[in-house]
């Protein structure tokens, strides 16, 4: 059973009015979205262990936690320190964090469901990786701002959210997240990440999803 934890309190999360997406040839189409944008934490945890259920099953023992950071732009997922244990990896926190102007200026809800696809997919990751190689792949992620290296990997964590179906709310996430951000940050995202252009192109050449 998916245990979902709300930072700071330990609870179990319960459904808000949720509403079916319309087609359920893909498993990010089977995501139950909320009718109304996602402005809370709850909320926003219960949407997560929506998508964990729809595209990764594999997922639904490993306990998952929200909790925000300021100036994040915009997702990050690890796993929580404090339960990292290097010889027993029962004991393990998987932690979403985001940015809160994703709360206070949300994007709509499948694009919200689509990114939280993304940052699953990382966590897949992370639950094969022992103690000693997470820390290994935290040192390198950290020191490899800019690279192709870097971009190659999130742009491979793009394409497992596209091969659950997910492109048009990955491609309505980065027209909300070209919107809140400029510059340098802009940049990187459009260099890191499937932009909408791509992610069509993408969809061109393989279909609306190759996992089922």
């Amino acid at each position: 059973m998916l245990t979902v934890l709300l930072a700071g309190c330990g609870q179990l999360t319960s459904g808000p009015s949720l509403t079916e997406s319309g087609s359920t040839d893909c498993p990010c189409d089977r995501i139950e979205l909320p009718g109304s944008p996602v402005t809370t934490e709850a909320d926003l945890a219960i949407l997560l262990s929506r998508a964990v259920i729809a595209t990764f099953p594999e997922l639904t023992d490993v306990d998952l936690a929200v909790s925000p950071v300021d100036a994040l732009q915009f997702f990050r997922s690890s796993i929580d320190l404090v339960s990292l244990d290097p010889l027993d990896d029962t004991t393990r926190v998987y932690r979403v964090e985001y940015d809160p102007v994703v709360l206070s200026d949300p994007p709509e809800p499948a694009a919200l469901a689509a990114v939280l696809v993304h940052e699953l997919g990382h966590i897949a990751d992370y639950t094969a990786m022992t103690g000693t190689a997470y820390l290994d792949f935290g040192l390198w992620y950290g020191s490899s701002t800019g690279t192709d290296e870097l971009a190659a990997y999130e742009r491979a964590t793009d394409e497992q959210a596209l091969a659950r179906g997910c492109a048009p709310g990955l491609a309505a996430m980065r027209d909300w997240v070209y919107t809140h951000c400029s510059g340098e940050v802009l940049a990187e995202k459009q260099r890191d990440y499937y932009t909408p252009e791509e992610i069509e192109a993408w969809t061109g050449e393989y279909g609306a999803c190759t996992i089922r």
